[in-house]
């Protein structure tokens, strides 16, 4: 009895080790800064415009002065909004920590998925260390728009989790509460339901297929619509179908077109992206995973991973962080450590007793084995290797940065010492999902930025790859001269009063550009501060 609790002890010990650890990695990003990560310019105007309207659902959201349909889905904007008023919290201060909450309690609900999907305790703990580590499970999450990105895959995997005792009890009870996360998952992010809906699916295929499952399963599809239905039929009553269908055409998947088609087949070939600055480590392992998964028939999680590539083309590298992470797992504690412990246990593991040994690692005797091998040398390299990764500013993590105050700063004297109707032309030589200038800087200096992509995905009539596209030759400009500008003008058909450039605190860009601008007869430099630099265009400069 005292061996089981110790062993019991020691399984929820290194559990709560590694959530904790999840947890001081997000938070040194988000800690880091005084202003949220990135993005969420867009979201935090429409959660005001929630609360200006005595949160009835607004028809369309003033952002950018571009009148988009308020069709995101709304839970997170309630949520932040209810928060600000409630608490003491700004609602800028909501928008720097509900993402970090929702990550954080993520980390929780993958530890309750995987405790009942996978087979051993020791393959749990390491897969909630690699969930906690591998950087792309919190990079998109973390940042201001993380307020819906982050509740939608919280939710999302707390549905699954419901869903995998739905089929594998037969209880009626997990029917409702699946259909309670599924309903929040879908009116938090749509993109996210989508990933539920296709992952419901797969579960289906692999513990549901009996009377009990088909009759859970239509349960919870027609109560997920159902309870929906408030917001996507208000949205239809409004808009119709089209930002549906403009926002569906935003991502794309294997049945998209062959170009698509054959980069989702070379990403599975390439085994998708974690995201890790260095060498994938925790990628590799999963990939051993599947092998070890593969030849023991169990291929649900090989197969979700492929699926998650297959069918979501713009955000498959977060949703697969999940199969990723239980099959890193398994690659670890079911392929590397036997190799390492094989002399010590003279060849015993990967018999027959194979899952009764390892089920017994957190009790004392075995625990002792573990420690006079090369085990724990294995693991700490792991925990080594995988944190620093984790908290390294390369590869993606980069984009976990703030607006500076002096960029802040210098949007504040746009708003006050332009034309309520200026029009602004941004360079930063950045890619659009992480231009968090762009998207900021309407919100902040209440100024139109006539190139910015966010919102448009809403938009009908392919405004959003045109938006894109207007911004790529937009960025183009960064490393090249004034002429650039009048000629992405006058390609466009896009005109704008002013220009400004943003001096981020890890460089400025467009040495080159601006040089040419202040020895520009057609360009008046008025203001140059640390933050930024804005040059006013003379009529000549314009299409």
């Amino acid at each position: 009895m005292a061996d089981q609790l110790a062993a019991f002890d020691l399984y929820h010990l290194a559990v709560a080790m590694g959530i904790l650890l999840g947890v001081f990695v997000r938070a040194q990003y988000t800690l880091g800064a005084d202003f949220p990560l990135n993005d969420g310019g867009l979201f935090y105007q429409m959660t005001q415009e929630i609360q200006l309207a005595g949160y009835a659902l607004p028809a369309f959201t003033h952002y950018n002065q571009a009148g988009i349909p308020f069709a995101y889905p709304p839970f997170g904007f309630y949520l932040a909004a209810i928060v600000d008023q409630l608490s003491p919290m700004t609602l800028m201060d909501v928008f720097r920590f509900l993402p970090l909450v929702a990550t954080s309690l993520t980390l929780l609900a993958f530890f309750f998925l995987a405790r009942d999907v996978l087979r051993t305790k020791l393959v749990v703990v390491v897969a909630v260390f690699s969930f906690a580590l591998v950087p792309r499970s919190f990079i998109w999450l973390l940042m201001g728009g993380g307020v819906t990105r982050s509740l939608g895959l919280l939710f999302a995997v707390l549905a699954l989790h419901q869903v995998f005792l739905m089929y594998t009890t037969g209880r009626w009870r997990y029917a409702a509460t699946t259909t309670l996360w599924a309903v929040l998952t879908v009116l938090s992010h749509l993109q996210t339901g989508s990933f539920l809906a296709f992952s419901c699916l797969l579960f289906f295929t692999a513990y549901g297929l009996h009377r009990r499952g088909v009759f859970t399963s239509v349960a919870v599809g027609a109560g997920t619509l159902l309870f929906t239905a408030p917001w996507w039929g208000t949205l239809i009553a409004r808009h119709g179908v089209a930002p549906f269908v403009a926002a569906n055409a935003t991502g794309g998947s294997i049945f998209s077109d062959s170009t698509l088609r054959a980069y989702l087949i070379e990403s599975v070939l390439r085994l998708g992206t974690t995201s890790e600055p260095l060498f994938p480590l925790i990628a590799t392992l999963a990939f051993m995973g599947v092998l070890a998964s593969v030849t023991t028939r169990r291929f649900l999680l090989p197969g979700w991973w492929v699926a998650i590539i297959l069918l979501d083309a713009r955000a498959f590298p977060t949703f697969s962080t999940v199969p990723v992470a239980m099959l890193a797992g398994v690659g670890l504690a079911d392929v590397v450590l036997p190799v390492v412990m094989r002399p010590l246990r003279g060849g015993t593991w990967g018999t027959d007793d194979a899952t009764a040994d390892e089920e017994h690692l957190f009790e004392g005797i075995a625990v002792s084995r573990l420690l006079r091998s090369w085990a724990p040398v294995v693991l700490g390299v792991f925990l080594w290797y995988a944190t620093n990764g984790a908290l390294l500013r390369a590869g993606e993590t980069p984009a976990l940065v703030a607006l500076s105050p002096s960029e802040r700063q210098t949007m504040e004297w746009v708003r006050t010492s332009t034309g309520p109707s200026s029009r602004f032309l941004i360079i930063t030589s950045e890619s659009w999902p992480t231009d968090k200038t762009s998207e900021w800087f309407p919100v902040l200096s209440d100024r139109v930025s006539v190139a910015t992509v966010q919102g448009y995905e809403w938009v009908a009539d392919g405004a959003f790859a045109t938006r894109q596209n207007d911004y790529a030759l937009a960025q183009n400009c960064a490393l090249v001269d004034a002429d650039c500008i009048r000629e992405w003008s006058k390609l466009t058909g896009l005109s704008f009063d002013y220009l400004f450039i943003p001096k981020p605190d890890y460089g400025v860009c467009c040495v080159r550009l601006i040089l040419s601008l202040r020895n520009d007869a057609q360009f008046a430099l008025v203001y140059d501060g640390p933050g930024g630099i804005v040059f006013r265009a003379g009529s000549s400069s314009q299409k």
